[in-house]
């Protein structure tokens, strides 16, 4: 099957977000090239895989893998490495920099892809809100773990009222953020795993501080070096506030669920 014909079986949402990663390509990856973007976007992938509780991630696929800095920042955690995204660019820029042996890149829609093989977990950091079919298709990736194998997610949530007003002004005023982003509730995200089929489902608050300086890339970074750095300190003191509290506080929600 052809680009095209994929391209015409996508819906209008992932037709849309696939050109605009496709245009933005080179300022996304950018943030992982940053500093200042680097160490808070390693933070949130570190404490969203924690939520795995494994000492090995075994098989990973990375849905939504992006320039595919997870498998440079997970080495010596997973066994092997297959990142996924549907956008050409950040897919070439991904094989060029991080091929190795192990690792591996597919430039195709997640509904498309065929893998030879069963994933121990798969993650998919701030990709779920993209798709117009969520349980749908988390029910696809789930035919493609293991028994017992785990799906992670890392998703924009609305707890913060504050984060929820900087989102809807970054819209109107950002041609490189999607404007059709949502904000999955603690509630309607566990709904959607537990449609999906995973079970022993757990959620957890993430990302106070730090979580600005992963999205945008600020300068000079003399400055925003340190500050970035002190943030994820802050985070990781913060983040140890009962669940009750926090969730009103952070950008993002870490879900996490085992296919029976």
């Amino acid at each position: 099957m052809n680009h095209d014909n994929k391209a015409a079986e996508e819906s209008s949402l992932e037709a849309k977000d696939r050109e605009l990663f496709d245009r933005i390509a080179p300022s996304y990856f950018e943030k992982d090239l940053t500093e200042s973007s680097r160490v808070a976007r390693k933070r949130r992938l570190l404490k969203t895989s924690e939520t795995c509780d494994r000492e090995s991630l075994g098989d990973l696929l990375e849905v939504g893998c992006g320039g595919g800095f997870v498998a440079e920042y997970l080495h010596g955690v997973y066994a092997t490495y297959c990142g996924v995204d549907y956008s050409e660019k950040l897919i070439a820029f991904a094989k060029d920099r991080h091929s190795s042996e192990g690792v591996e890149f597919h430039a195709r829609n997640i509904k498309d892809f065929e893998a030879d093989r069963m994933f121990d977990v798969v993650l998919m950091v701030g990709v779920l809100h993209h798709l117009d079919d969520m349980q749908d298709i988390l029910r696809q990736i789930l035919s493609r773990v293991r028994p017992g194998g785990l799906i992670v997610v890392n998703e924009p949530h609305p707890g913060n009222p504050f984060v929820t007003l900087l989102r809807k002004i970054r819209k109107k005023t950002d041609a490189n953020y999607s404007e059709d982003q949502v904000e999955l509730s603690w509630s309607e995200l566990e709904d959607v795993f537990e449609e999906a089929g995973l079970v022993d489902i757990k959620l957890k608050p993430q990302g106070v501080f730090s979580t600005p300086f992963a999205e945008v890339v600020l300068k000079p970074q003399a400055l925003f070096v340190p500050v970035a750095k002190l943030a994820c300190l802050l985070d990781n003191l913060l983040e140890r506030l009962p669940t009750p509290v926090l969730k009103y506080l952070t950008w993002n929600i870490v879900a996490v669920g085992r296919k029976p």
